[in-house]
């Protein structure tokens, strides 16, 4: 029986076809060839035990700001994504905001299968606002 595969550029190593992985492969292409993150800049499946040692969640997608000269625990972007039919928005918003409470992204992505949600961080408000796209990264 074979078992088909993916190949993630960031981790540089095969890994299985599932469908979320379909879902988070799609979603790196689009950060490199159209936001236009260095790939070097993209952490898949980064363990938040880096910044807070008592959990073991990952997040799907994380995009370092070390070019701000930001913290571990101030990234670009944190993008989670998920299988389409497989999860709501609502549950996407709750993992999400696990993960928020240990990170201050400048921008989320929540994808879900082919549907995207983006949203920015307000400085003032300290709360995300929808935004139609991501800035190119610069």
């Amino acid at each position: 029986m074979t078992h088909e595969t993916l190949y993630d550029p960031i981790r540089k190593k095969e890994v299985p076809a599932t469908p979320e992985e379909h879902v988070r492969q799609a979603t790196v292409q689009y950060l490199l060839d159209v936001v236009k993150v260095p790939a070097h800049l993209i952490a898949v499946e980064f363990p938040l035990s880096a910044v807070e040692p008592k959990t073991d969640d990952r997040v799907d997608i994380m995009v370092h700001n070390f070019r701000d000269g930001a913290p571990l625990n101030k990234p670009w972007l944190l993008v989670e994504c998920k299988a389409p039919g497989e999860y709501s928005w609502p549950v996407l918003q709750q993992q999400l905001n696990k993960y928020l409470q240990i990170l201050t992204p400048n921008y989320v992505m929540l994808a879900l299968g082919d549907c995207v949600r983006y949203f920015a961080l307000d400085a003032k408000t300290k709360r995300f606002a929808k935004i139609e796209a991501l800035p190119v990264f610069g």
